[in-house]
């Protein structure tokens, strides 16, 4: 019995350290100062932060053109154009959530993590 009791403690133990491991973190997002209002939210899942691709594309003044046959977004703005592969994010309430750093970076943004806030500053001037 005992056995049994010990065996069980350690497992339940375990499915709390995975569960915990994969937790998402829910965190804001700000673009030139100004919240952008996502939806899904804003997320960081295993050290990356993500967002909607189409939210936060607006949010920085940018187009998305989704190509189904790829399963890719061509994203640009102004001269600066990037291609995200679905592969690249995670589905959340059935909408691609792409990484921050990737997107905002491509398009010539500055992209940096706020710990005090929780929240991914992004700034595009």
């Amino acid at each position: 019995m005992f056995r049994f009791v010990t065996v069980l403690a350690m497992l339940a133990a375990m499915v709390m350290v995975v569960g915990a491991a994969t937790a998402d973190e829910i965190v804001s997002v700000y673009v030139d100062g100004k919240r952008a209002d996502v939806k899904p939210a804003a997320r960081v899942r295993n050290g990356k932060s993500y967002a909607p691709l189409r939210d936060i594309s607006e949010a920085l003044g940018a187009d998305v053109e989704w190509h189904a046959a790829s399963q890719t977004a061509a994203i640009c703005r102004g001269n600066a154009c990037t291609s995200v592969r679905r592969s690249d994010g995670i589905v959340v309430d059935n909408q691609m959530l792409v990484p921050l750093r990737l997107l905002g970076e491509a398009l010539g943004a500055k992209v940096q993590w706020d710990p005090g806030l929780r929240a991914v500053m992004i700034s595009t001037k």
